[in-house]
């Protein structure tokens, strides 16, 4: 294998990695053990308009199941409480654009997935060890980078970053409703504050870790060599 395959391939793992360990923690955010135990924290705020704690995470558990399965729209736009509507077509629309963007981010983790272990075979078989344990510590370094600089706009900046986060994935003000509104209601910035938290926490981890599995492979391959 020549050189300049080897240097394609060490690269390609190293960029594809942030992306596979960035979405693996978002997919961990869209399940109802997270629900549970963001509404569970004592600086959860409750609902001003009456929700209580069950409603809100049986009605917040429909909405991401909404999203993770593809359900279709009359999914949210069927559910009543009360006899009234629980979300109003804005909210629908609006969550129509986060079940695309989110089934997105599940075909991109499926791509980065069988990508890795495909280039990462190739560089296996071919005896490449050492570029292979080199790539994953870059990977897990550049994602530790990435995720750093995301975690401080958002302490230091949360509304810029809040803001550029929703204008690059929707339309410009689709994502705007009113505090009485379900969808504020279920997710309150809080929600989103700790959400974005969760997401650098567990992503920084992964990229430390493979950080280390890289350097700790290099370190055992060069010891063989010697």
């Amino acid at each position: 294998m020549s050189i300049r395959v080897i240097k394609i391939l060490k690269l390609s793992l190293t960029l594809l990695i942030p992306i596979l360990i960035i979405t693996t923690a978002v997919r961990v955010l869209a399940t109802d053990q997270y629900l549970a135990f963001e509404y569970r924290k004592a600086s959860s705020p409750p609902d001003p308009f009456g929700f209580t704690g069950q409603q809100r995470f049986e009605l917040a558990s429909s909405n991401i199941h909404y999203v993770r399965a593809h359900l279709p729209d009359e999914a949210l736009s069927g559910q009543t409480l009360n006899g009234s509507p629980v979300y109003n077509p804005r909210e629908v629309t609006h969550m129509t654009d986060v079940q695309a963007v989110f089934q997105a981010v599940l075909r991109v983790w499926q791509v980065a997935f069988v990508l890795l272990l495909f280039l990462g075979f190739i560089l296996w078989q071919s005896r490449q060890r050492m570029a292979l344990a080199s790539a994953i510590q870059s990977g897990g370094f550049l994602t530790s980078g990435i995720i750093l600089m995301i975690a401080m706009l958002a302490v230091f900046a949360w509304q810029t970053w809040f803001d550029l986060f929703h204008r690059f994935f929707f339309v410009r003000g689709s994502w705007l409703f009113s505090y009485s509104d379900t969808l504020i209601r279920l997710f309150p910035i809080k929600f989103w504050f700790d959400a974005t938290l969760t997401v650098s926490i567990l992503s920084l981890a992964g990229g430390l870790w493979l950080a280390f599995i890289g350097w700790q492979g290099q370190r055992l391959l060069a010891k063989k060599q010697v």
